[in-house]
């Protein structure tokens, strides 16, 4: 019995996903006349696990279609998943969906239509309000408490069209804690933000939200930065399961090789990379400057850095034409690491299939 109270107790403390499956399947009519369909199967979720702790910044990485939204509308007792088990703080949002919702705030980025625009802040606010059962002057007093808490009390009053999209994404979150929820599920909330409106966002997500709000947040992003930033942990998927799981620090240095060596060239050609690549120095990326298409960016990576810099100079400077013009030397990044391990994983999925 003791042992039984224990395991509620934990799981009272964290949201939990264990083996979690989701197939969707869908119909394209091919043509008219015979009528023909053809269908398809989409495994979003292939047995994802993972555990966040009360209090936690949790990162969700992966590609497009890696299965992002579907753990988050799981979680958040939107959908039904076909398989494994779901629990936010010991609540099942599959048999209790009414009831994740009291604790769960989900949170979209770069979708102004989760509000109305003809309606002003105040009014959207105290719209949503009344959807979680709230009204009457407490309703009012957390109206002008989010407001204050996003900065935006002298606009409170002011129509959501005539606001910038960094204003809009904070009356968004301020709507996604209308009802002050244990839980925030953070999809994307940074994006189409200019640095300063984002750099505003993750400010209030890490100070407000999790220091002093002591919010459990599980966050979305394709941007690197925002999630090593916030998070204490990250999750990578791809094909609908973990493909790792570490601290951010942790992570970086699963990226293959050694340092990486950031190069810009003028007038790069082929003889170039096949010279270095003789040597032993590895391309990881190339890509032309959008505002000089004579220079390339050259992203090498090698586990002697001193070597390698020194076999870069001597390949460029034996094309007269070729112009180095700037090397910098750093350690990998969180998305080296991503880019290495989503495409392993894609080729081991392609072998297995």
């Amino acid at each position: 019995i003791l042992y039984m109270v224990c395991l509620i107790t934990m799981s009272e403390r964290k949201i939990i996903c264990d083996g979690l499956v989701k197939t969707y399947r869908s119909k394209k009519w091919e043509r008219l006349i015979p009528p023909r369909y053809t269908y398809k199967t989409v495994r979003a979720l292939d047995g994802l696990s993972f555990e966040i702790e009360r209090g936690e910044v949790f990162g969700l990485l992966g590609p497009n279609g890696a299965g992002k939204t579907t753990t988050i509308q799981s979680l958040a007792g939107l959908l039904i998943p076909d398989a494994g088990e779901v629990s936010v703080f010991g609540i099942d949002p599959v048999t209790e969906p009414e009831r994740v919702k009291r604790i769960v705030g989900v949170v979209a980025g770069g979708n102004p239509r989760q509000l109305y625009n003809k309606l002003s802040a105040r009014e959207n606010l105290r719209y949503w309000g009344y959807l979680f059962g709230l009204s009457g002057s407490d309703l009012e007093k957390r109206i002008n408490y989010l407001l204050e808490l996003v900065n935006l009390t002298d606009r409170a009053d002011d129509l959501i069209e005539k606001f910038s999209a960094g204003m809009t994404q904070r009356i968004i979150i301020a709507r996604g804690l209308i009802h002050d929820p244990q839980v925030l599920l953070l999809d994307e909330p940074t994006v189409g933000l200019d640095p300063k409106s984002s750099r505003e966002i993750r400010a209030f997500i890490k100070k407000q939200l999790v220091d002093e709000g002591e919010k459990t947040v599980l966050l979305t992003t394709h941007e690197m930065h925002v999630a090593e930033e916030l998070s204490d942990r990250i999750a990578i998927i791809n094909h609908g399961k973990v493909i790792a799981l570490d601290r951010p620090e942790a992570l970086r240095k699963r990226a293959n090789g050694g340092m990486r060596i950031d190069v810009d060239i003028r007038n790069l050609d082929e003889q170039i990379l096949s010279h270095l690549a003789n040597d032993g120095v590895a391309v990881i990326d190339t890509s032309r400057d959008a505002d000089d298409l004579t220079v390339t960016h050259v992203t090498f990576k090698a586990e002697d850095e001193d070597a390698a810099l020194q076999r870069i100079i001597e390949a460029v400077l034996k094309r007269p034409e070729a112009r180095l013009l700037s090397m910098a030397v750093r350690e990998p990044s969180l998305e080296d690491a991503f880019v290495f391990l989503t495409e392993r994983n894609d080729e081991e999925v392609s072998v297995d299939a």
